[in-house]
């Protein structure tokens, strides 16, 4: 297999590329309010929800006011320990 693409493309048109991907868009918004709501339900405070994930209490504090969004790690961590995550998170 070759790394240079072959002349001209793969086959598909410019607008070809764009209407494959139209359905995969994401809401960065709504993740981070489902996030905020899913931590202010799961933790009293913000650093018991620092103190779950091993981050600091300010992390805690964004995550709860929805100012910052998690990384993936954390995300999987939250699936397997907060039982109200499914019911959240995919509604």
């Amino acid at each position: 297999m070759s790394f240079t693409p072959p002349v001209g493309g793969r086959g598909r048109s410019a607008a070809a590329r764009r209407r494959a991907h139209v359905h995969a868009q994401r809401d960065t918004d709504d993740f981070l309010r489902r996030w905020s709501m899913l931590m202010i339900v799961s933790f009293a405070t913000a650093e018991a929800c620092g103190q779950h994930f091993g981050v600091t209490k300010q992390t805690g504090c964004n995550w709860r006011e929805g100012t910052h969004r998690p990384c993936g790690d954390a995300v999987d961590f939250a699936m397997q320990t907060l039982p109200r995550y499914a019911e959240i998170m995919w509604g």
